[in-house]
């Protein structure tokens, strides 16, 4: 891969030592592009054209049948949605549930895994139970605190895939076998992981699985998916609905549910510009080759882990396992810890001093995740060793 040439098609690479893939990503030359192009297109002849309907019809099923091909599925068990969370809700609020039942989760969760579930307690009377995750240091400890927390009540795990927290990559196989022996589903927070690492649906035998094309991808925002297995489909009902929750209506009271195709999902009205750069976002990253991009990562992601833990004062809070370790390197420095939060100010208002420090040092992008505390550094295929060196430096350079 000539790291060089990938690089100057990312334009915020040359401003910035960009380490915040797993928030959103900067998009590529080519995903820009292909934004603007269908943006004139339509514009030239206006929304409603019949080439522009048509074309966009076309564009809606090459990004269904893009997001099937990366992810080892069919065009038939994907459903077009704005993020992750959209399709996270789907899956809740579509499934019947009935007081006393039980959903699984962890403690290492985003808030747009644990919320809605916190909503599903609120409104359905189902219980959720939280495995602690916190210093599972193999994939057999995580199974077995994930089986630990199964009951006979247990309707649905819902779990990251990869931790935005720790970066903690889930044995997805292992626990899709384990929840199977168990009659039990699980629905995948797909956030941190789809683009980050190659994924199959068929390999890991997964059940729901939602993605955003935002992130890893490295795609528009405003973009995702949503994979439900084939034969889970008539069992989930749409929780909002449009025409295509219909396979026939009439107006004297007549009205035939669609059930059998994922398309009952989808509303109305989406933005044919933002399917043309997902469309492009996965081509580049294809094209990349994902088995290649994660080799990378992960070479680089240990160089991080290294170099950081050298370094005096700082502790890895990411998981050291080869197994359970991904481009998500979370670390925590001594003496720079979370300043109190302001009353009336969101997260976003005011960032940690860390970070706030390591953009004006060295226009380094990171985030602070306060959950674990520390600070997480996305490392991507495209940043380099020159710019690992560049982080410890202004991390050490922080006053405390």
């Amino acid at each position: 891969m000539d790291i060089a040439a990938v690089r100057r098609q990312i334009p915020a690479l040359a401003r910035t030592l960009y380490f915040n893939t797993g928030w959103s990503g900067p998009s590529p030359t080519p995903v820009l592009e292909a934004i603007k192009a269908q943006l004139d297109y339509e514009n030239n002849y206006g929304p409603t054209a019949r080439p522009v309907l048509d074309a966009r019809r076309q564009l809606t099923e090459r990004t269904r049948q893009a997001v099937a091909g990366l992810i080892g599925a069919t065009p038939q068990e994907i459903t077009l949605t704005q993020n992750t969370t959209e399709g996270l809700n789907l899956v809740l609020g579509g499934l019947t549930w009935r007081p006393g039942d039980e959903v699984v989760t962890t403690n290492l969760e985003h808030s747009s895994g644990i919320v809605p579930l916190y909503y599903l307690r609120r409104r359905k009377r189902v219980r959720v139970r939280i495995a602690d995750l916190r210093g599972a240091e193999t994939p057999a400890a995580v199974l077995e605190r994930l089986e630990a927390a199964l009951t006979p009540r247990t309707r649905l795990l819902c779990l990251s895939h990869v931790m935005y927290t720790t970066g903690l990559l889930l044995p997805a196989r292992e626990i899709q076998e384990l929840a199977r022996s168990r009659g039990v589903p699980v629905l995948w927070d797909a956030a941190q992981s789809v683009g980050h690492l190659p994924v199959n649906m068929k390999e890991l035998g997964c059940d729901y699985y939602a993605l955003p094309g935002h992130k890893w991808l490295l795609g528009p925002d405003g973009t995702g998916a949503l994979f439900v297995r084939r034969d889970l489909i008539p069992q989930l009902q749409p929780p909002k609905v449009g025409g295509r929750a219909a396979a026939a209506y009439d107006f004297l009271g007549h009205m035939t549910p669609n059930t059998q195709e994922i398309t009952k999902f989808e509303l109305t009205t989406t933005s044919g510009p933002l399917w043309a750069g997902m469309v492009a976002a996965i081509e580049f990253l294809q094209n990349l080759g994902t088995e290649n991009t994660w080799k990378r990562v992960r070479a680089l992601s240990e160089l991080a882990v290294a170099k950081l833990a050298e370094a005096p004062g700082v502790s890895i809070v990411s998981p050291r396992h080869p197994k359970l370790a991904t481009g998500l390197v979370t670390f925590a420095l001594e003496g720079a810890g979370p300043q109190p939060r302001k009353p009336g100010v969101s997260p976003w208002e005011q960032p940690h001093p860390l970070v706030s420090h390591l953009w004006e040092r060295g226009q380094i992008v990171a985030r602070w995740v306060g959950e674990t505390p520390g600070v997480r550094l996305s490392v991507e295929f495209f940043n380099t060793e020159a710019e690992l060196d560049r982080v410890v430096e202004c991390v050490m350079s922080f006053p405390r």
